[in-house]
């Protein structure tokens, strides 16, 4: 099976299809479609549906030492900002190289400015995990929802959305004036902020299912084991990188964006004509979910 986030973009007709799968568009235009209605989600975030958990809980058992006090986790996502004339644009995820020598960089730039707060961050991989001795009162939004989007220019939902919006244009600040030399060594993109999100009480018990899982998005790797994988998760940008062009794609294919997913499967009739991408007769995301957990099982 094959989950791609963000394939599913604006266009005047309501989605169409992300321009970095037309290499694959022969192979999607002759599959019968099937839409549902499907949140906004990373790589990372879909693999966590599929489980029935929680994407930051499952990154947190990664972590080897977690501070005694952590009463609540958060996931962690760098990202670079383009500035525009009144607002900021956020790179897309997959587009936004990322490794653990700069989650290690970034851990040990910040920790100073998170210690006064009662927070840490850590990292496993290329993965980063904030840990709060207090918990806070906030509901920021998937950092799907932003990924290749303008920053929110507002607060968050809940009593501590300005406390944590604040937080985050300090680091915001501290960044403009500190970058690691190593990306600058490599051509790559400032790393302009962090985007907290999909916090969870902790400790907890997690019961994970084993998935061998391919992909290229940094949160993830940490996560799963690649080896011998029946499942790709990938945003559009990076999937080139796990399937080739002319390879025949997985017999179940996923393409996620902008409150949709729409469901590929092979057809046994020929189609023609140009594909629409329009959502039609569309399905809760609960059926969608309850079917990819079932052929994962």
């Amino acid at each position: 099976m094959l989950i791609v986030s963000q394939a599913l973009i604006p266009h005047q007709d309501g989605v169409t299809l992300h321009p970095d799968l037309f290499l694959w568009d022969k192979q999607l235009a002759d599959r019968k479609q099937s839409w549902f209605h499907a949140a906004d989600r990373t790589p990372a975030e879909w693999y966590a549906s599929l489980q029935g958990s929680d994407v930051t809980a499952l990154l947190a058992r990664q972590i080897e030492v977690m501070p005694a006090a952590t009463s609540q986790c958060w996931s962690v996502t760098p990202y670079h900002g383009q500035l525009m004339r009144d607002s900021i644009r956020v790179y897309p995820e997959g587009l936004f190289p990322w490794c653990s020598e700069d989650a290690a960089w970034l851990c040990s730039t910040l920790n100073p400015l998170l210690a006064e707060e009662g927070m840490t961050l850590l990292h496993s991989g290329a993965a980063l995990l904030l840990s709060c001795r207090d918990a806070l009162d906030a509901k920021p939004l998937s950092f799907a929802a932003i990924s290749g989007k303008m920053l929110p220019n507002r607060h968050h939902e809940g009593a501590d959305g300005g406390r944590l919006n604040r937080l985050m244009a300090e680091i915001q600040m501290m960044l403009h004036q500190q970058q690691p030399e190593s990306r600058r060594q490599r051509g790559e993109v400032d790393v302009s902020g962090i985007w907290l999100s999909n916090p969870v009480a902790w400790p907890q018990v997690i019961i994970e299912k084993k998935i061998a899982v391919a992909t290229r998005n940094p949160h993830l790797s940490a996560i799963v084991d690649g080896q011998n994988a029946t499942v790709v998760i990938s945003e559009a940008e990076r999937l080139d990188q796990l399937v080739k062009g002319n390879v025949e794609l997985p017999k179940r294919i996923v393409l996620t964006g902008e409150g949709y997913a729409v469901l590929l499967n092979r057809s046994l009739l020929p189609t023609f004509g140009k594909p629409s991408w329009s959502p039609k007769r569309v399905k809760s995301e609960v059926e969608l979910i309850s079917k990819l957990s079932g052929w994962i099982a």
